[in-house]
């Protein structure tokens, strides 16, 4: 694994958890989606800066998804975007290149199809098999939207876990010996496919209290209004919810919503059916992100990998860490320099 692998030539320094594990979710979208990664673990840099323009393009999005009227004065003026492409690279344009590269090698048989198991070529393989066409137009934006959507809200949630888990030393441990406990007995393979109960319930409440995406995810009022909390809204009316607002309600959470607790989860049925009926964390409804499944997938393998291999210190100078809310909910990257992987692998 290219991500424990550094963090072995790194150990017993201060490593930036935040950075690592942007790129390593990057790069595990792109062997998802194309079956390769694009280097950033390797090569340790933001590829051309692909991952700093997507969160510029982020933090752009979630101002003017607000006050649509802005686009018009900023990006959606030509004049103004011809300037700014002389400064500033496009990540758009720089993501679309790597999609039709992949696309192209896909296409010209520079990989063997057969083998390859990853989105593309399910996407190919489906064509083929149902004699359905899909422009390139469209293919684009499905494997586009991987890549944009796919990691950023992996890596806010795989942040908040180590985070918890380090400000609540009781629970950090008792995973630890939890992890440890399976690897004695053989439940561990060598890429780890893990579901123990307690690492299960702290990517839960990891989750709860920390929810990636802060944005009000919005609907509209149907037809013939409704009622919501004693007050009517007729037809039109758009209404949505920041999570982390729900997710501390100490009507649904109990009182120490406030706390990271992750027994929480093993209360009495009936409760636990109410709390994850409002867990925002991936929206609900017929709107659900439909990469849910990934993201959890993702952290369920790495989570206990690291754990298993390394020992967490906290390494920050603020005994907290900084959130900066807007569209996404991310910590502040500077305070997110504070984990020390220590020198000795708990395998070996």
């Amino acid at each position: 694994m290219a991500f424990t692998n550094a963090m072995l030539d790194l150990q017993g320094k201060t490593v930036d958890i935040g950075v690592w594990v942007q790129w390593y979710a990057f790069d595990a979208i792109g062997a998802i989606t194309f079956g390769k990664t694009f280097g950033f673990m390797d090569k340790r840099e933001d590829v051309h800066n692909v991952i700093s323009g997507i969160e510029g393009g982020l933090h752009y999005a979630g101002i003017v998804g607000q006050v649509p009227l802005l686009h018009r004065f900023l990006l959606g003026n030509v004049a103004l975007r011809k300037i700014m492409t002389r400064f500033v690279s496009d990540p758009v344009q720089i993501v679309t290149e790597m999609v039709l590269d992949s696309i192209n090698e896909y296409d010209m048989g520079l990989t063997d199809a057969k083998e390859r198991t990853d989105f593309l070529a399910f996407l190919r393989q489906q064509q083929r098999s149902t004699g359905t066409s899909m422009g390139t137009r469209e293919l684009m934006n499905h494997l586009m939207n991987n890549l944009l959507a796919g990691s950023d809200t992996t890596v806010i949630s795989l942040r908040a876990v180590f985070y918890y888990l380090l400000r609540n030393e009781q629970v950090y441990k008792k995973l630890q010996r939890e992890i440890d406990d399976a690897h004695a007995v053989g439940k561990l393979s060598t890429v780890i496919t893990y579901g123990e109960s307690l690492q299960q319930l702290c990517l839960k409440e990891a989750m709860r209290m920390h929810p990636g995406v802060s944005y009000p995810l919005e609907r509209v009022v149907p037809e013939g209004g409704a009622e919501l909390c004693g007050a009517h809204l007729p037809a039109g009316t758009i209404v949505g919810v920041n999570p982390a607002v729900i997710h501390r309600n100490q009507d649904i959470f109990g009182e120490d919503a406030d706390q990271f607790r992750p027994e929480r989860w093993l209360d009495e049925e009936a409760r636990v059916k109410e709390m994850d009926r409002h867990m925002l964390t991936f929206g609900a409804g017929v709107r659900v992100c439909i990469g849910k499944n990934i993201s959890i997938m993702e952290m369920g393998k790495f989570v206990p990998q690291i754990l298993r291999q390394f020992d967490l210190e906290w390494a920050s100078s603020e005994p907290d860490w900084n959130v900066k809310t807007y569209w996404r909910e991310p910590s502040d990257d500077r305070v997110l320099e504070l984990f020390d992987w220590e020198s000795w692998d708990k395998v070996a």
